[in-house]
């Protein structure tokens, strides 16, 4: 009953929009470089950490650092909060949160399919023209087993203000992306092209065994005036809590042997003169 109010609650919170300014946020646990897809962080899960912006210029000038946290609740939501501080003496810190609800999850042939909205809050200054007023979205993700690649995840949404194009108020974003596990990484290396409705961007990114997230990215290769580089560091408690649940699970199955061991009579053979 509360998770289903919650998830009236943000459909009728999207629905209505709430007036606020302000891209998207870079390389989440559950999204790509600058587009969300569809799949979230499970209950319990969360991400902290810091990314950094930074123009296509001669001396690379600091674009904005924005330190952020997700979490995920009732395997259905994920809520994000975000401090921006912007470059420059005469730009404050502002504060988003960012919302997004998954309406079906991946099985079988069904995809999974999310909502959203990004960037609510503070009003960022109208100059800062690389944020846009807040974003809704909708997003279709599925994973397909392909020859040779093996798994890759397509993802398709539609969305307004940061994905609409020019004038449009309804824009198209999706892209791609692959993830391996050579020996020598020791984690996973995530691999991403994208176009978030009027940019193509590309990200890597590296999740180590220990839960640290580190990730590059380059963002608008179409327009080359336009190009802007992306850094970011965070770390999940996602990869904590697997080992945890091993654990858990080698401590049953030794109990269930246990257990087993002693309700099993021992045999012994008597000996006859």
């Amino acid at each position: 009953m509360i998770r289903n109010l919650i998830l009236s609650f943000l459909l009728l919170t999207i629905s209505i929009g709430i007036t606020c300014s302000v891209n998207g946020e870079i390389f989440t646990e559950s999204g790509l470089l600058d587009i969300p897809t569809a799949e979230l962080l499970q209950h319990g899960i969360f991400g902290a950490g810091v990314y950094a912006t930074f123009q296509n210029t001669s001396h690379l000038p600091r674009d904005v650092v924005a330190y952020r946290i997700n979490f995920g609740m009732f395997d259905r939501v994920e809520l994000g909060l975000t401090q921006l501080e912007l470059q420059g003496k005469n730009y404050a810190g502002y504060g988003l949160a960012h919302v997004k609800a998954q309406l079906l999850s991946e099985s079988g042939l069904i995809p999974y399919i999310a909502i959203g909205i990004e960037n609510l809050g503070d009003k960022v200054k109208e100059q800062w023209n690389t944020y846009h007023p807040q974003s809704t979205f909708f997003v279709i993700s599925k994973t397909f087993n392909l020859p040779r690649i093996h798994l890759i995840s397509g993802h398709i949404g539609l969305g307004n203000k940061r994905f609409a194009f020019d004038d449009s108020a309804v824009g198209l974003f999706g892209g791609v992306s692959t993830g391996f596990q050579p020996a020598y990484a020791r984690g996973e290396i995530t691999l991403n092209l994208e176009y978030d409705g009027s940019g193509i961007n590309i990200g890597m990114r590296h999740t180590s065994e220990t839960g640290l997230l580190l990730a590059l990215g380059v963002e608008t290769l179409n327009k080359p005036d336009e190009i802007r580089y992306h850094i970011n560091v965070s770390w999940s408690n996602a990869k904590m809590l697997e080992k945890i649940e091993s654990a858990n699970r080698l401590a049953r199955q030794a109990a269930r042997l246990a257990a087993q061991a002693r309700r099993t009579p021992i045999k012994t053979e008597s000996k006859t003169e």
